[in-house]
């Protein structure tokens, strides 16, 4: 037993040892242009820049996701990575820039249907466990795809168990503590109760349990409601913006505007004894459309990672050959054309609409921190 906690000990000192991490380069005089001609507020948007995460670049198709992947979408057709190569220039970039990249790009989690490679996709705690308490501290955008039962069947608390949010109370050695100011949730199409049915669009975080389009805008019973997955925000009391990504196929466009009709009306509370709420703000509604996979491939799918063949095998070659889709990307929503014809409209950076895709509506909300007068 004795010698069990020694070793537990000792390597809890080593990874201490490790969480300020120092470059082994040389210092250097500070005469590049870089240091000496741009301003410091230029340099951090280089930085940025570089630092931001980006598509794995190939010049093949074989690293794309299948288009009938449940997580196939605009900004997320392919494995994305972050090029690192600046920090290991100089000490001086390192010193400027080493803490931006926790900073400037989402973290993201998936409840469920993930993409086959990501690592940790719905365990947050072992995620950012193998971060510094410095590089946790820059954590500022957390981004959860979540299907509709996951947060209605009251799972909330199990997303963060073991991590200590806020940057309130004592630090203690050893926590996995992080301070995120922003949120992004998003509802897929196919992460509504049912989808594959047909079955029409329901939804109240307020309510335990399954919301069915009848349900809505009935009261709910107060004991009941603090069980909601709606009333657990107050667990994250640093965040101060709340970004609902609302995604429906196009012949659900009025029942889902319906919903974003009650949802500026919802109020997140953060501390209801301080009177601090997340309030939607009507202005920040944005609606948009993208092309992608048909309801009948989406129930189809089974989750399929590209393997990558032996080279020169007449499968690589193949895929090789076959021209590389265009990027899925949204396209601002227009009523009179999108649902008067229902047919094909500028699709921006889309492939031609055809036969082969179909055509999905999404609408972004947010809400942010205020204090409200009760």
């Amino acid at each position: 037993m004795h010698s069990g906690r020694l070793l537990k000990r000792r390597r809890v000192q080593g990874l201490e040892a490790l969480q300020d991490l120092v470059p082994s380069l040389p210092a250097a005089p500070l005469t590049s242009p870089l240091f000496t001609v741009f301003p410091a507020e230029i340099r951090n948007r280089i930085y940025t820049l570089v630092l931001e995460s980006e598509d794995i670049l190939t010049d093949s198709s074989r690293s794309l996701y299948k288009q009938n992947a449940f997580y196939y979408r605009p900004g997320y057709k392919q494995p994305k990575r972050i090029q690192t190569a600046l920090l290991q220039t100089c000490q001086q970039i390192y010193a400027e820039a080493s803490l931006l990249p926790p900073a400037v790009n989402e973290h993201t989690f998936w409840f469920y249907r993930s993409p086959p490679h990501v690592n940790d996709a719905s365990s947050p705690l072992n995620y950012f466990r193998k971060m510094t308490p410095k590089q946790r501290a820059q954590v500022q955008h957390l981004h959860l795809f979540t299907q509709q039962y996951f947060l209605e069947d009251d799972h909330w608390s199990r997303i963060w168990e073991g991590l200590k949010m806020g940057d309130d109370g004592r630090s203690l050695r050893g926590e996995c503590r992080i301070v995120p100011k922003k949120m992004t949730v998003t509802f897929r199409h196919t992460d509504w109760w049912h989808w594959e049915n047909n079955d029409p669009l329901g939804i109240d975080p307020f309510r335990p349990g399954r919301t069915r389009a009848a349900d809505m805008g009935r009261p709910v019973c107060p004991h009941a409601a603090a069980r909601s997955w709606g009333n657990q925000f107050s667990s994250i009391p640093c965040l101060e913006e709340l970004v609902i990504e609302f995604e429906t196929i196009m012949r659900k466009t009025d029942q889902l505007d319906a919903i974003i009709q009650q949802a500026l009306g919802w109020k997140f509370p953060i501390d209801a004894q301080e009177g601090l709420y997340l309030i939607a703000d009507p202005n920040s509604k944005s609606a948009y459309t993208w092309a992608g996979a048909k309801e009948a491939e989406l129930k189809r799918q089974r989750p399929v990672w590209p393997v990558n063949t032996e080279a020169g095998s007449e499968s690589q070659s193949a895929q090789e050959q076959e021209p590389i889709p265009a990027a899925p990307a949204l396209v601002p929503f227009h009523p009179q054309s999108d649902l008067g014809t229902g047919r094909d409209v500028s699709l921006g950076n889309h492939s031609q609409f055809d036969v082969n895709t179909e055509k999905f509506y999404v609408v972004f909300l947010t809400w942010r921190k205020h204090r409200v007068q009760e």
